[in-house]
């Protein structure tokens, strides 16, 4: 029986065979988000849940993304919960001078399509070592120190192909209409 079948009949097995398969991986992505192991796990166990409660309506084409991507959502929004009064995570910092500044509204959500695909549309424009430098840094949210090493470069390397990176989203996203005034 494939995973599709289990997961979209929501059998009890699928549930169980989604943490077993996913369970490392999505704690992984929250660890990367959250500075607190209890709160990653919280987030976790939310995002398999929000997985498991999804399925049944749409099934994605890449499972693996899909689940990174909530698991990714649930512990953001965990972290603008705990630092609610100020933004001290370093990774948003870093992403804010190059992402136009938008709060979650209704009117906001055909605003947030566009810029996720023109945030697709660049990261196309990558090479694939630049993609997973990116990727691995503010998707997964890894260490630039673990980012460098799978990327096969140093620390100082991989800081400064980021710095470019974000200069060079910030130009993309600019030259495409996206306000960055607050």
């Amino acid at each position: 029986m494939n995973n599709e079948y289990v997961l979209s009949e929501r059998s009890e097995s699928g549930l169980r065979e989604l943490k077993r398969k996913y369970e490392r991986l999505i704690l992984k992505v929250c660890l990367g988000v959250l500075n607190s192991r209890e709160d990653a796990e919280e987030c976790a166990n939310d995002a398999l849940l929000a997985v498991w409660e999804s399925i049944e309506r749409d099934y994605p084409e890449n499972l693996t993304a899909y689940v990174c991507k909530i698991a990714r959502r649930k512990a953001l929004n965990r972290l603008r919960y705990n630092t609610a009064p100020m933004r001290s995570s370093e990774l948003l910092t870093e992403l804010d001078e190059c992402l136009p500044s938008t709060q979650y509204s209704p009117e906001s959500a055909f605003e947030n399509a566009e810029l996720s695909a023109a945030l697709n549309d660049w990261l196309g424009t990558l090479s694939e070592k630049q993609r997973a430098l990116f990727m691995r840094r503010y998707f997964f949210s890894e260490s630039i120190k673990d980012a460098a090493r799978f990327c096969r470069m140093s620390v100082t390397a991989a800081t400064s192909a980021l710095s470019r990176l974000r200069g060079s989203l910030k130009k993309y996203l600019s030259e495409r209409g996206f306000d960055y005034e607050n």
